[in-house]
């Protein structure tokens, strides 16, 4: 949004006194002329900035300015301290920053939410792993991955991490492999070692990096018609969109869906155990019969 663009580009000038429009315009992400329109928009705000060019010349702000609140709507003021809050699920410091933008928006600071995306009882190495992966985005270090793939294969990669992606209950690396000269998306929990080499790298993937529904799945989808016992029901409802479940008169769940024919598949509707029942397709039907005979014949003698 343009006014959190124009509340950074404030805080920039802010902590440095001065920087050029080319800096600004990398920093934030946005074309140099981009920049001197946002100049113009806070000058016609009464904010004391102004350009100056020649040699050391560049954006700045009066001296002795200090940020006006009033540029930000309460409801903006809100999103941000709310924002920050948001940054405790990684285990950062942010405590003094809610104070000092509490203090400045006149309003307390007291979390409203809580987020953990770590799993339970793994706190510590998760975190340890989610700032390692942020040093080496944000510093643009090549990663060495030892990455275990669904086939069960454990690879070597080398990777230009670019992006933390949330989706769907787990957590994404998204980086350019070095080895397959693309972008891939690499499962958090399955890298097995991250270590960063000591080296970094120039590129900029953001105008190339594709959205992650632009990924291509390893394995064919297919539609699955699907049974699902009353006694379930709290899984139906964590696990599924709601549009593809149909309640029965009998209490049972009427489920469709679309998943990657592989052996997760599998492995997933015998979590159900024998209250799911595969309508559609048939194939799948028999391999889950299949895969269930094998269990039973592994555990009685």
């Amino acid at each position: 949004m343009k006014n959190d663009r124009l509340f950074q580009l404030l805080y920039l000038l802010l902590a440095k006194g001065r920087m050029t429009a080319p800096e600004l315009s990398q920093a934030l992400e946005v074309s140099v002329r981009t920049i001197y329109r946002d100049v113009d928009t806070l000058s016609m705000a009464g904010v004391p900035i102004y350009a100056s060019a020649g040699k050391g010349g560049g954006i700045s702000l009066l001296p002795g300015y200090t940020f006006d609140k009033t540029l930000l709507s309460d409801e903006e003021q809100n999103q941000l301290l709310f924002a920050v809050q948001s940054m405790k699920a990684a285990d950062q410091n942010v405590e003094p920053l809610l104070h000092k933008m509490g203090a400045a928006f006149q309003k307390p600071s007291h979390s409203w939410i809580e987020v953990d995306f770590s799993r339970w009882g793994m706190g510590r190495t998760d975190t340890a792993r989610f700032e390692l992966l942020k040093t080496a985005i944000l510093g643009k270090q090549i990663l060495s991955l030892t990455y275990c793939g669904s086939s069960g294969a454990t690879t070597q990669r080398k990777i230009h991490p670019l992006k933390l992606i949330y989706k769907d209950k787990h957590w994404y690396l998204q980086g350019f492999c070095l080895q397959a000269g693309d972008f891939r998306l690499f499962k958090v929990g399955r890298i097995v070692e991250a270590l960063s080499i000591g080296e970094t790298f120039s590129e900029n993937y953001q105008d190339d990096l594709p959205p992650l529904d632009a990924e291509e799945p390893s394995f064919p989808m297919v539609h699955l018609k699907l049974r699902i016992a009353k006694r379930l029901a709290f899984r139906v409802y964590d696990e599924f969109n709601r549009n593809s479940i149909t309640p029965e008169p009998a209490g049972s769940f009427l489920v469709e869906v679309d998943f990657p024919m592989d052996g997760w598949v599998v492995g997933y509707l015998l979590s159900f155990g024998a209250e799911v029942e595969v309508l559609e397709p048939g194939d799948l039907r028999r391999i889950l019969g299949e895969y269930a005979q094998k269990i039973a014949d592994h555990h009685i003698t």
